[in-house]
């Protein structure tokens, strides 16, 4: 019988890391509804610390399964793996999937609320456009006298 506990550590460890993410983006998510934008801050060296994580943990799940291929080089990976650790795996790609599809939500409302107060900036102080004409745009709210 092939020792796969280790193995199974890992992927649960990876697993729980992509369901904390998931869990913060969620929470970005809602704040960003309500202009929370500070408790969003807050949570960026949380997330950091927690992609770290992960990547620690899908390493050493890389680790794992080239020691399992190496001692049994006899036997394919599919056949060093249990069902349990089929599973897990198929969690894992199913949770990365998931947190994909939630990052891309967050990404598209971060990016219009970006761009939102981008134009609110540009109409009170307008940037200076390089266009043909080299002009710059006159402040509708803003006159600055030098």
């Amino acid at each position: 019988m092939i020792q796969t506990d280790l193995l199974h550590e890992h992927l649960e460890n990876a697993i729980s890391k992509l369901h904390l993410l998931i869990t913060f983006t969620q929470e970005d998510i809602e704040d960003i509804k309500q202009a929370k934008h500070d408790s969003i801050f807050s949570r960026n060296n949380d997330k950091v610390c927690i992609i770290k994580e992960f990547e620690i943990a899908k390493n050493m799940i890389d680790k794992e399964m080239l020691t399992l291929t190496q001692n049994n080089p006899h036997l394919s990976l599919t056949d060093i793996l249990d069902e349990k650790s089929n599973l897990l795996l198929s969690n894992m790609r199913k949770t990365l999937e998931n947190l994909k599809k939630i990052n891309t939500h967050y990404a598209r409302m971060a990016f219009a609320v970006s761009e939102f107060y981008t134009s609110i900036t540009d109409k009170l102080i307008p940037r200076e456009k390089a266009d043909y004409k080299s002009r710059v745009e006159q402040s509708q709210l803003l006159k600055v006298q030098a």
